[in-house]
């Protein structure tokens, strides 16, 4: 009743049955062989390692599991829901789990395979014996000792006092031998950049010379004042959108807010003079002083006189 009859499951099963064949008459001689062994005594199991004992059991289930299951085959039984399909699954699932554990396991497992090659076959009983009354010892006696490691302090100077002295890496400033003169001139070329950057006529005359897009503003005649509030505003923007916060406004902040509001509707530029513009070149006179000012006479930086109005 249960049979299957299948024509084209026959090849296929009969070129898996000679290739087992072949497999199994391999791995028969070898069992065969450590069979004797064992039973001779070259080959102690007792006390061994545990993994490797619960691994052998479950090839060892696996390998008859999969006897069965050709067996059930071969006869043309069904194999549909049979228990033996599940226990193969699940044996074959872990074994991949505990491929990990293998890896881990691979340096002990050969240093112990090494241990037993080396040892004669007369000490193969007492190494036996030693192992199974102490076997702290010896699984301590494969892991890293400290005290194989080389030494960073050279005990044979004599003018060591034995106790470690970290190294001096710590990053020194290089002071170079310059005048006070030179420094000076540095120091007034890094000013007058920095004056230069925040020049609209020569970011005006850098963007012609670059040939960058013009850009088109909605406003002219800005005065400095409210360049530096809109310089200021798009850097606490930046700041909110990078901490996803908002940042608070002082009193201060405010109150220069409202005033920049109110002032001529933000016209203030249309009554700076050129020269406002100008004198951030690196204009310099014949001592070697930049040039800021046009004297006391300046109208930006004097005061301005009340003349008297004469009826």
């Amino acid at each position: 009743m249960g049979r299957m009859h299948s024509t084209g499951e026959a090849p296929h099963l009969a070129s898996l049955l000679n290739e087992m064949k072949e497999g199994l008459d391999t791995v028969s001689r070898k069992i065969q062989s450590l069979t004797a062994k064992v039973k001779e005594g070259q080959y102690p199991t007792a006390d061994g390692f545990s993994y490797l004992e619960a691994k052998n059991l479950l090839l060892l289930n696996y390998c008859q599991s999969l006897v069965y299951y050709l067996l059930r085959k071969a006869k043309g039984f069904s194999i549909e829901e049979h228990p033996v399909v599940r226990s193969i699954i699940e044996i074959r699932l872990y074994l991949e789990k505990i491929r990990p554990i293998d890896k881990k396991q691979q340096y002990q497992i050969q240093k112990l395979m090494k241990v037993g090659e080396n040892a004669s076959k007369s000490d193969i009983p007492s190494v036996a014996g030693q192992v199974a009354s102490n076997k702290s010892e010896d699984v301590s006696k494969y892991r890293p000792n400290p005290d194989m490691l080389e030494s960073k302090i050279d005990l044979t100077d004599p003018d060591g006092d034995g106790v470690y002295h970290p190294p001096r890496i710590a990053p020194t400033s290089f002071e170079e031998k310059t005048s006070k003169y030179e420094r000076n001139a540095r120091r007034r070329e890094k000013e007058i950049l920095k004056h230069s950057k925040q020049s609209d006529y020569i970011r005006t005359l850098m963007n012609d010379m670059e040939e960058r897009p013009e850009e088109v503003r909605d406003f002219e005649g800005t005065s400095r004042e409210v360049d530096r509030h809109i310089a200021q505003f798009e850097e606490r923007a930046r700041k909110e959108e990078e901490m996803f916060t908002r940042v608070p406004l002082s009193k201060e902040e405010r109150r220069r807010e409202k005033m920049l509001k109110k002032s001529r509707n933000g016209l203030q530029g249309l009554t700076e003079s050129f020269f406002d513009e100008v004198k951030t070149l690196p204009f310099e006179d014949k001592s070697g002083d930049q040039m800021m000012g046009s004297g006391n006479g300046s109208s930006r930086n004097g005061r301005l006189k009340k003349r008297k109005r004469r009826h």
